[in-house]
This record gives structure tokens, C-alpha cells and sequence, in this order.
């Protein structure tokens, strides 16, 4: 029997509180000392207190009736939380933007980068030669251009944290159940307060710490407080403590809560523990690809430092320290930039960028993630095993027909149709055999049913007929000896009341396995008979019938036990014994198909997904309404969960791609279900409520638990929390999952094709001319472009139905498709040719674009160089000076092959001469030309630089365009003016790239470019478009597709094995279905059904 505890009026305190303070208030109670009471788990000072009842009278609480929350005496809830603490701990402060700015400043290339930026303007700024060229710009200009990268991706990390912590906190929100002011009540957690009577079942997570009041079997798991794997029996007599943090495993019971929050046991121990979200397996693969590309990166860094470190040696004809600044300097900043560019760090940020927006918008759409990794995985699952009620159906559960007291009837009778006696006994089996409660909603005019929906579909039957659940369970509560819960293996619930001079059992369950247990029934005239073989029959065939309209039937029986009997074992109540039962009647419950559930699993079919239904119901019922669901089609099979668990693998594994329903299972059979598909190289998501559908939540790739219908086990063991119990939900998470791995993929090919084009060109430039068409600040800016702009802008896209069209990229597919490998290769080709083109052509085939030699510049110079060719004589007049006749400055001979040599005195003054006036003026007019040559030719490359940088940014603009479909489609504009985040990021970047080039020249080192020369650019870029277009065209075009697209393919040609003959032979259990088939019926694995012409119509 349950222990029962009585209320007093007054508390007994006994000397409890000397190891304590004075009680404060109207408390006979103070914190230190219940805290220290339920932490060392005092038996004897919770004696000297008067035991449970004086605990609960010094906390102002009714043992029966639980706390009054607005009472007037000073112990309502706020006093309560004042005086014993609030049911939360203290939140885990987020990081700090700045700490997050450092930690992006800490990254190794930055680092060099800002070592180089320092370097470069202290010389700059030191040096007097390079501080009259301002060169300490260029370090200032890098020094802002890390601290805005830096800035950039702080910004968005700080953005994810406060997008996860908000999500991370709905984690620990769950629904409990107390008594209050004798009513019933759902609560969450955190408003649950000391004095709380809080009710525990089978599942339930206990969220405080807490002494029982009244126990049923009550056995809690505390392994995550002690780590000891069998779990712990509940009771006065055994261990009556109860500790925030567990589970209970079976039973039910009462407690008393005496300590939460930070006083909890719970609280005590794990409230400093903070666990840090590890990366999901697409983060882990992206990492690993980003480490390959940076040390590819690294490799051509190096290479072009030394090449350009080389020439420069060789043109100074040795290492002056004087130019140091130009040189390697400059070459080692160049050298770090490459690498800085190459490093794809944008793409782990990428993800979580998307997986971050991607769980807030999954939670509008009722699913709620509780593991970063089921984002992705979700996106490539082919097969859903769901359950039924309150997944597919609507959970709204009515009694509307039934068979009573040896008689059919169409609709529910009246009570006074029945006989008087069966009738009491009816509405006693419904109240007190259940744990539901219904909930008044007077603002939304209706009924909230909370806990089981076919207990609470009794209750209403039992309210239409006027009776009073809660004043029956009230008057009952006392003689209520044990609680048997419904179990997945009995199939049944029972509750044992003491009744005058006996003990009664009401049970109930499932119709055919109740009426197995059944020896008599209650006829008409209220008299219990026997059930002969042909009345049993005639019930099944009545069962039966009424599944087959798809309603679940419920038989509700009972049978009786002596009050006392000395030859009964003192523990024979410890278990059911629900045998020799007597019916009283076979109820029939309508559940209505939700009306969007048969289009959710006609688009899972369309998207190459499976939807496979399992349930414990009647085989006939989940036939039934699993064809309303569109689930079981012509070729498909339905299995009994019997039949499943005991077949060979050899025999199941051909059956299983035609298996569609699976009834009457266990939670066993819903594991062996996940594992076997998992054989077979399926993805496999899985529906779960039951604390025992644990095993198979975790097992399969992608749990989803019911928030409604859910137990806790069931919530902590899945991945996604379905907040609405609702299929459609689930095949929204399917859609967001689809859409974090197609946004993954459209960054990366995005990604890849400016790190192949900048790697080409920085390559192929140092090593045949040793010059680098991107300075460093120009590569910076594309840097952000690539990582922190295109990261958000890709990242975000929200995704489209066209992607349930599709088939499911399953375990093993590449994380880089031979389309995004054809988008890379053709993307870089057509950027690289314009760019060489610009870089090498436009010199040597414009004369705007010439870069002039010093020859060229000399020879520009009336007088300056010699043209002993055309001339006798060298010696002409040249302004104010003369050339010297014998060695002249610039001598160009008849094969224009052109000699400069510096100006010696002993050339122009004579032999040992230290100097003289015609020297100096031909120094002093060499020395400035040669000046004005280097500021043309410097001027002349950053025309060609500001060309290349200019059609290389316009590129990526287009080019990320057209990254925006991974496939072979067309239209790449489809739905961007959906994506407000990719618009506005491409109008920003075209914006800065504009002010860049007008505003920035000097920081940028960039010239003015004419309108030609933006219109070429821009055109250059635009013509990424109609390139991507055409090579998508020709690459799939096939004659011989339309032939192809005319094949039919008849059902089953899937390669599915024919039948055993052991197989056939259980044609009693294997059911097939009678609707129109959507998809080929002989899947046998993924890549099967993906290699059908009729697959890729679909």
C-alpha cells in the first residue's frame, strides 16, 4: 500500500533548530536547517520536526491539498522564493564582445600580420625617405584593415552566442505537474517553490529535491548524481529522499518539495559546470578542409615570398637594409596576406552562422534542437519512423461508440441505459484507473486535457454523464492501495482500491489483449457471465471491427481480491496480477488524421524519404489510418510487432523496404527497427514519448521526442524536442536541415573559387614577373568578402520547397558535388583568363596601359639618350646641359636594344675629377627623371592593379550569384529578394567597393578608373552569369535523356529479392496495403530508389 500522511494544523519543530537560526516570518522552518536536513538526508532532525506532516505544516502546506499560491498570511510563492530560494540557477554570463574581439585578434596570421603592420610603420614613419612618400600609411591601412576583420567575425560570434544562449535556456524549461489549492496544475520548473506537492510518473524528470509523501512502485534512476547504474526504490520504508536531477524510471508517487534551485542537491553539485558545445560532424569536415586549403595556401605563400625575395635580390645585386622596406618587408606582408586569404575560416564559421539562424527559425517552427548536430543530419535522412497518436494524428481523443454490458452501440449511451451497479463501476474505472486531469480554459472556451489522451477521452465520457472525476479520486485517494502504470509489454493499467470487504482491480488497455485476461463479462442485466468461445469471438470480431474504421479500442474490466488473506505472500500486490478479469465494456476512441499530415508524408515520398508508421495499436486501426495518412500503399507491408521481433534477419531484411506499418510494437521493436535500417545504410529519424523509447531515440541517427505527449527520458535521450507533436513539423525540420547543408555547400564553392583564383594569380605573377597584382589591403577586403560577408549572406538563405524535390544526400554523400566541382573549376577558369588577360594583355597591347621602361622614359627626353645609329655624332645641344661624346647616359643602338649608365664625374668632369658643374646638373636631371620614371611606372601598374582589382571584386559579386544554387539550376535570381540578408549584403559590398575605388585610392593604392574602364569590369563580371548558364547547359545536356524520361518502371524493379518461402508461409501477419503507390515499393537501400528514372522525376 502507498504510505499516506495526514494533515495537522500545527508544526512540531522539537529542538530542530538549534543547529540553525530563528524561523524568520510565518516559516517554523528556516532555510539552513531544512537545507541541512534534506542534504545529509537527517532522519532524526526531520523526526524532531514532527515528521512529514510537521515539515509540511511549519511550510504552510496541506499534505492532501498542496499550498495556497495567493495566500494572505505572508506564504504566498514571492514569499516563498524570498524565504527559500527560487527553482533557478544563476545563468552562465555570456561572452563578452570584446574578450571575443581579442580572442579573433589572437588567430596566428593576424598576428603576423600585425607584427608586419608595425614593422611597416615604424620604418615608414622613422625612416625619412619613406616618411616624405608617406609609406607609413600602408602599415596604418593594414592595422585597420585587421582590427575590422577582427571586428567582423567578434561581431558574429557574439551574435551566435546570444542567438544560442537563448535558445540553450528553453533546454531546462520543462512542464511538472503540482497540487494547488487541491487542483491539479501544470507549472514549469522554474516556478516551482518549497512546500510544492509535486506529482511524479513514470518518466518524469524530478527538477527539486524533495521527501515522499506517497509512493506506487516509485523507483528513480539517480546515476547522473552517483553514478550507480540500478535504480533506487522510493518509500518510507525504503529511501524516501528524492533528488533533483533523476528520473523516475516506473511507479508514481507524491513529494514534498523541501529544497530547489541552488540549494538542491542538483544545484549544489552541477551548477558550476559549464559544458561547451562541441562541433557537429559538418563543422568537424569543414575544419579538416580548411586545414588542407590553408596549408596549400601556405605552401604558395612561401613559394612566391622567396621568388619575389629572390629578384629583388638580384636586381639591388645584393641585400640592402636600406630598401628593406620595399622589399621583403613588403614581401613578407604579401606572403602572410596570401595566407590570410588562402585560410578558409569563414567556412567553420559559415556553419555556425547557419546552424544558429537555422534553430531559431526551426523553434517558429515548433522544433526545438537540443543537439547543434541534428540540424544537418535531418537535412539527410531517408527514412521517418513516426509514431501515431499525436504525431499523425490530431491527439484530440472522443468516445464515440462502444460495446456495453453485452450490447452495441452506435454512440455513446447515456448512464442510465446501463445497468445501475456496471455503470458505478464504469466511472470508477475511469477516474480513479488514470492519471489525466482535464483543465478548463475559460478564455479559449475548451478543455485542456493534460497527461494520457485516452485516459482523458474517459474522463470527458465520464463528465458527459454527469459524474465528477476529481470528487471521486478525492473520496477514493485513501483506499487507493497500489498504482500499476500502463506498460509497452502489458498493454494494460491497473489501480488496486480497497472496496468495503475486498480490494477491487479496475484495469484497462488495449481491447484484445484486456479480453485475453477476461473470464466474464457484465451482460445487460448487470450480471457477470461467462465469455464462452463464441462470445470471445464475437468480441474480437466486434474489435476488429470497430479498428478497421479506425478508431482505438479500449477494454475497461475488473476483478477482485479478499480484503486479507494469510496465505497471500506480503509483497503479492508488489507486481499486477490481472487475471480472471471481468469486462464491462469495449470503448471505441476516434483520433482524427490531422488534415496536413497526408500532404507532409506525400512531400517526405516526393523528397525520396520513407515514412514508416509504428505504433501499438491494433494492427486494423493503424492499417486504417495509416492509409488516411497516405503511408501504406498498394505494395506495402504491415507487421505486427511479434511477428518483427522474432523473424530471421534473413527473412526481415527483404521485407523491411516494403514494410510500411508496423503495429502492436514495443519499444523494443522500434530499436531493432532503427538498428536494421541503419544496416542497410538508411539515415533513420525516429519519434519517441515512452521512457522506453530511449533506447531507440539515441540509436538512431535523429530522435525526435513529443513535447506534448513526451516524457522527460523521452525529451533528454532526443536530438529535437517536437514542440507540437505534429508530422508536418517534422518534415519542416527536414527542410531547414536540407537548407543548413545546401547554404554549407553554396558558401563553399563560392569560397573555393576565389581561393583558387587568388592563389592562381599571386602564383603565376611571382614567379614570371615577380609582382603582385593584389596589394595587401586589396586582398584583406576580399578576405572579408569571402569569410565574414559571404558566411552571412550565404549562411542565412532561407530555404525553399524545391528542396523537398529532391533527393536526400544520405550518410556518405561528399560534402563537394561533382556539380559544385564543375561550378569551382569552370568559375575559376573564366576568372583567371580575364584576369591574365588584364594583367599581361592590356600592357602589352594598350598604349594606356603600357607600363613604361627607363629606356622608354629616357628616350621620351629630347638629348638624353644617343642614337650613334642614326647620328655621327653624339654630341647635341640638350637644353642646358650636353651629353658627353664618349659615354652618354642613354645610348639606344640600331637593334633598339637600349644602355643606360648612371653619370660619373669621370665621365662628364675628366680622368680623377671629384666633381664639376656640368656633373652635378646631369646627376640632378638623371636623378629626377629617374624619379619620374618610377612614380609613372608605379602609377602605370596601379592602373593595370586597379583594373584587375576592380574586375576581380565584380567577379565575386556575380560569381556569388551564382553560388547560390549547387545544382544544375538556371535561375539563380529564384527567391532572392526572400533572402533580405544575401541582398543587402551584396548591395553593402558593392557599395564599399565603390567608395574603394573613388574615395580610397591612396589608402588602397587604386587609381581612377574611366567609365570604360568601370563599364568593362562590371561586364567582365555580369559575363559570370552566361557563362555559369551555358556550361550548366552543356554539361547536361543528353540527347538520349528524353528517350530515357520515356522508360517506365514497374513496381518493385528496385532489386528487391523475391519472397521465402518462409516468408509467405506468415502471410496471417503480413498485411499489404490497398492504396495508390507514390513511390517504386522495392526500395532495398537509398542509392537503389535514387537510380530509378521514375526516382529522379520524383
Amino acid at each position: 500500500m502507498g504510505s499516506q500522511e495526514r494533515d495537522v494544523e500545527a508544526p512540531v519543530l522539537g529542538s530542530a533548530h538549534k543547529s540553525g537560526g530563528q524561523p524568520a516570518g510565518p516559516w517554523g522552518v528556516d532555510l539552513e536547517t531544512l537545507s541541512s536536513i534534506s542534504e545529509h538526508k537527517n532522519v532524526d532532525a526531520w523526526a524532531e520536526l514532527g515528521g512529514t506532516e510537521g515539515v509540511a505544516a511549519a511550510l504552510h502546506t496541506s499534505l492532501s491539498d498542496g499550498l495556497d499560491p495567493a495566500a494572505a498570511d505572508g506564504t504566498d510563492l514571492e514569499a516563498r522564493r524570498a524565504a527559500f530560494g527560487a527553482n533557478n540557477f544563476k545563468a552562465i554570463p555570456p561572452k563578452n564582445f570584446f574578450r571575443l574581439w581579442f580572442g579573433n585578434l589572437q588567430d596566428p596570421t593576424l598576428i603576423m600580420l600585425m607584427v608586419a603592420a608595425l614593422v611597416s610603420t615604424v620604418l615608414g614613419a622613422a625612416v625619412p625617405a619613406e616618411r616624405e612618400q608617406n609609406a607609413w600609411t600602408e602599415g596604418v591601412a593594414i592595422w585597420v584593415a585587421v582590427f575590422v576583420v577582427s571586428l567582423v567575425g567578434a561581431f558574429n560570434d557574439w551574435n551566435k552566442d546570444r542567438q544560442f544562449q537563448k535558445l540553450n535556456e528553453q533546454k531546462d524549461i520543462i512542464s511538472v505537474k503540482v497540487i494547488r489549492r487541491g487542483q491539479e496544475l501544470t507549472i514549469p520548473n522554474t516556478e516551482v517553490v518549497v512546500g510544492d506537492i509535486m506529482l511524479l510518473d513514470t518518466g518524469d524528470k524530478i527538477i527539486a529535491d524533495g521527501y515522499t509523501t506517497e509512493v506506487h512502485g516509485l523507483i528513480v534512476d539517480e546515476a547522473s548524481l552517483t553514478g550507480e547504474s540500478d535504480p533506487v526504490k522510493k518509500g518510507p520504508q525504503d529511501e524516501p529522499w528524492v533528488r533533483s536531477g533523476t528520473q523516475v524510471t516506473e511507479g508514481s508517487g507524491r513529494m514534498l518539495v523541501v529544497a530547489v534551485g541552488e540549494q538542491s542537491e542538483w544545484g549544489r553539485t552541477m551548477a558550476l559546470v559549464v559544458g561547451e558545445v562541441g562541433d557537429t560532424p559538418l563543422q568537424e569536415k569543414l575544419g579538416w578542409l580548411a586545414t588542407a586549403i590553408g596549408k596549400l595556401g601556405f605552401i604558395v605563400a612561401v613559394i612566391c615570398f622567396f621568388v619575389l625575395l629572390i629578384r629583388w635580390i638580384i636586381q639591388n645585386k645584393g641585400f640592402p637594409l636600406s630598401k628593406f622596406a620595399e622589399g621583403p618587408l613588403e614581401f613578407f606582408i604579401f606572403a602572410v596576406t596570401i595566407l590570410v586569404v588562402a585560410v578558409p575560416e569563414g567556412l567553420p564559421l559559415a556553419v555556425t552562422i547557419s546552424l544558429a539562424y537555422s534553430m531559431k527559425k526551426m523553434m517558429k517552427d515548433n522544433n526545438f534542437v537540443r543537439v547543434l548536430a541534428a540540424c544537418e543530419t535531418m537535412g539527410g535522412a531517408t527514412a521517418i519512423c513516426s509514431d501515431k497518436t499525436g504525431t499523425l494524428t490530431e491527439n484530440r481523443m472522443t468516445v464515440v461508440k462502444g460495446y456495453f454490458c453485452g450490447k452495441m452501440y452506435a454512440a455513446v449511451p447515456e448512464l442510465s441505459e446501463l445497468p445501475a451497479a456496471a455503470g458505478a463501476e464504469l466511472v470508477l474505472n475511469a477516474a480513479l484507473n488514470s492519471k489525466a486531469f482535464l483543465v478548463e480554459d475559460v478564455a479559449k472556451g475548451r478543455t485542456e486535457f493534460v497527461g494520457n489522451r485516452t485516459e482523458c477521452a474517459l474522463l470527458v465520457m465520464a463528465r458527459n454523464w454527469g459524474q465528477d472525476y476529481k470528487a471521486l479520486r478525492d473520496l477514493h485517494h485513501a483506499q487507493t492501495v497500489e498504482v500499476y502504470g500502463f506498460s509497452s509489454e502489458r498493454k494494460m493499467a491497473s489501480v488496486l482500491v480497497r472496496r468495503n470487504d475486498k480490494l477491487r482491480l479496475y484495469n484497462k488497455g488495449a481491447a484484445e489483449m484486456v479480453l485475453s485476461h477476461c473470464t466474464a463479462m457484465v451482460d445487460a442485466a448487470g450480471q457477470a457471465v461467462p465469455i464462452t468461445e463464441l462470445l470471445r469471438e464475437e468480441l474480437l470480431a466486434t474489435v476488429t471491427s470497430m479498428a478497421s474504421t479506425g478508431l482505438r479500442t479500449l477494454c475497461l474490466a475488473y476483478t477482485d481480491f479478499p480484503l486479507n488473506d494469510p496465505f497471500r505472500p506480503a509483497d503479492f500486490f508488489s507486481k499486477p496480477h490481472e487475471e480472471n478479469l471481468t469486462m464491462l465494456c469495449i470503448v471505441g476512441i476516434k483520433d482524427p488524421v490531422r488534415k496536413e499530415v497526408p500532404d507532409a508524408v506525400a512531400t517526405c515520398q516526393r523528397a525520396g524519404i520513407t515514412v514508416r508508421m509504428v505504433t501499438g495499436d491494433n494492427i486494423h486501426t493503424a492499417k486504417h489510418i495509416a492509409r488516411e495518412c497516405g503511408i501504406l500503399t498498394e505494395e506495402g507491408i504491415a507487421l505486427e510487432g511479434p511477428v518483427f521481433r522474432n523473424m530471421p534477419e534473413e527473412e526481415l531484411l527483404p521485407l523491411l523496404p516494403k514494410l510500411q506499418v508496423l503495429a502492436r510494437s514495443s519499444p523494443k521493436d522500434k530499436y531493432i527497427l532503427v538498428q536494421t535500417l541503419k544496416k542497410l545504410g538508411e539515415v533513420v529519424a525516429v519519434t519517441g514519448d515512452g521512457t522506453n523509447d530511449a533506447p531507440a531515440l539515441k540509436e538512431s541517427d535523429v530522435g525526435l521526442a513529443m513535447g506534448i505527449a513526451g516524457t522527460e527520458v523521452a525529451k533528454e535521450a532526443a536530438d529535437i524536442v517536437i514542440m507540437d507533436d505534429n508530422f508536418s513539423s517534422i518534415v519542416k525540420a527536414v527542410l531547414w536541415g536540407r537548407s543548413v547543408f545546401t547554404n554549407i555547400r553554396k558558401f563553399l564553392q563560392f569560397q573555393l573559387t576565389i581561393n583558387l583564383v587568388a592563389l592562381i594569380v599571386a602564383f603565376v605573377a611571382a614567379i614570371t614577373n615577380g609582382e603582385t597584382p593584389l596589394n595587401v589591403l586589396q586582398l584583406l577586403w576580399v578576405n572579408l568578402i569571402m569569410d565574414s560577408l559571404a558566411a552571412l549572406a550565404l549562411a542565412t538563405e532561407s530555404p525553399t520547397p524545391d528542396l523537398l524535390t529532391k533527393k536526400p544526400h544520405g550518410r556518405d554523400e561528399p560534402l563537394i558535388s561533382k556539380h559544385m566541382w564543375k561550378f569551382i573549376i569552370t568559375g575559376a577558369f573564366y576568372q583567371c583568363f580575364w584576369l591574365f588577360l588584364i594583367f599581361y594583355g592590356m600592357p602589352s597591347q594598350l598604349s594606356a596601359f603600357k607600363v613604361p621602361s627607363q629606356c622608354d622614359y629616357l628616350e621620351a627626353v629630347p638629348g638624353y639618350c644617343c642614337y650613334p645609329a642614326n647620328s655621327p655624332s653624339c654630341i647635341q645641344p640638350a637644353g642646358n646641359w650636353l651629353a658627353n661624346e664618349t659615354v652618354p647616359v642613354c645610348t639606344v643602338s640600331a637593334t633598339e636594344t637600349c644602355k643606360i649608365v648612371a653619370p660619373t664625374p669621370e665621365a662628364f668632369c675628366g680622368a680623377n675629377s671629384t666633381g664639376c658643374d656640368r656633373y652635378t646638373q646631369v646627376l640632378d636631371q638623371y636623378n629626377q627623371l629617374e624619379d619620374d620614371w618610377k612614380a609613372a611606372e608605379e602609377t602605370a601598374k596601379e592602373d593595370i592593379s586597379s583594373m584587375v582589382f576592380n574586375t576581380f571584386i565584380w567577379c565575386q559579386m556575380f560569381n556569388m550569384l551564382n553560388a547560390r544554387k549547387v545544382e544544375d539550376e538556371y535561375n539563380v535570381f529564384a527567391g532572392l529578394f526572400n533572402s533580405h540578408i544575401f541582398w543587402v549584403v551584396w548591395v553593402l559590398i558593392c557599395g564599399f567597393q565603390v567608395i574603394i575605388m573613388f574615395f580610397l585610392g591612396g589608402i588602397f593604392k587604386v587609381e581612377h578608373l574611366s567609365g570604360m574602364e568601370w563599364l568593362i569590369s562590371i561586364l567582365i563580371g555580369l559575363g559570370h552569369l552566361p557563362c555559369c548558364f551555358l556550361t550548366k547547359f552543356v554539361v547536361s545536356f543528353d540527347p538520349l535523356s528524353l528517350r530515357r524520361r520515356g522508360t517506365s518502371v514497374a513496381p518493385g524493379d528496385g532489386g528487391t529479392p523475391p519472397l521465402g518461402s518462409r516468408a509467405v508461409s506468415r502471410s496471417v501477419s503480413i498485411s499489404r496495403g490497398h492504396a495508390s503507390s507514390r513511390l517504386p515499393s522495392g526500395r532495398v537501400s537509398v542509392r537503389a530508389v535514387h537510380a530509378l528514372p521514375l526516382a529522379r522525376k520524383l
